[in-house]
């Protein structure tokens, strides 16, 4: 479970600078609009960095599956014909 709360932190703190980012370049964007660009660009961050970083798992246990059936696959030789 250690790892849904390094994703957690992860996406909150990347999604909390994209936020500070976008308050200081539209610090004249008041009302309405800027309250719901802030909430889509928070959710958009958090889902972008979260996404990003399940791919990277899931291609490492890929990797990793591929490297196993190698070596499994290497060990298990198909029985020589002709002997």
């Amino acid at each position: 479970m250690s790892w849904l709360l390094g994703y957690t932190l992860a996406s909150m703190v990347g999604a909390f600078i994209v936020v500070r980012i976008f308050d200081y370049l539209f610090a004249g964007l008041v009302g309405g609009i800027g309250h719901a660009a802030r909430a889509v660009i928070f959710v958009g961050t958090w889902t972008a960095i979260t996404v990003m970083e399940g791919q990277r798992d899931f291609s490492r246990r890929v990797e990793r599956l591929r490297r196993v059936h190698w070596v499994v696959s290497s060990r298990i030789a198909p029985p020589k014909r002709g002997d």
